[in-house]
């Protein structure tokens, strides 16, 4: 695993989608009723950590497509830091797709206390919550432990 940096978003193909926010509005047209979802997950491999951020656009009984970017940056000081950028970098996904339609915000965080992750619980969905999206923790969180979860591995 290197580090990368400008990572772009790719399709299941691994095509380059150049314009995330073109691609999203062009779905929406053609599936009017479709919702968005972002999420993000991360995998620490050594000294590095790969992020995943994944775009799902649901086709209400039909199936989710999805684009999704990888990045490789050093590893954080600690696992909160870590799962801290993975909401930030949703929410800022989630920013750039703002005026496009509802957008629901998952997060690789767990909502039930007896869960370690549970202590940044409040603070993500205050966040999403805060910047206009709706807001999911696991176990609710498909587009994050689900979608984004399978690029990071």
């Amino acid at each position: 695993m290197k580090l990368t940096q400008n990572a772009v978003f790719r399709d299941h193909k691994g095509n380059e989608i150049e314009e995330p926010r073109q691609f999203v509005q062009a779905w929406l047209k053609k599936h009017p009723r479709g919702k968005i979802f972002v999420g993000c997950d991360s995998k620490v491999r050594g000294d590095l950590v790969k992020y995943s951020t994944a775009i799902c656009l649901w086709n209400i009984g039909k199936g989710v497509s999805e684009i999704y970017k990888n990045e490789v940056i050093q590893r954080p000081p600690d696992s909160y830091t870590r799962l801290w950028a993975e909401v930030t970098r949703a929410v800022e996904t989630a920013e750039e797709l703002k005026d496009l339609g509802e957008i629901t915000v998952h997060v690789d965080i767990n909502s039930n206390p007896k869960y370690r992750s549970h202590q940044l619980y409040d603070a993500s969905i205050g966040l999403i919550t805060s910047m206009g999206f709706q807001g999911a923790g696991k176990p609710f969180s498909w587009a994050a432990s689900c979608g984004a979860h399978k690029h990071c591995q």
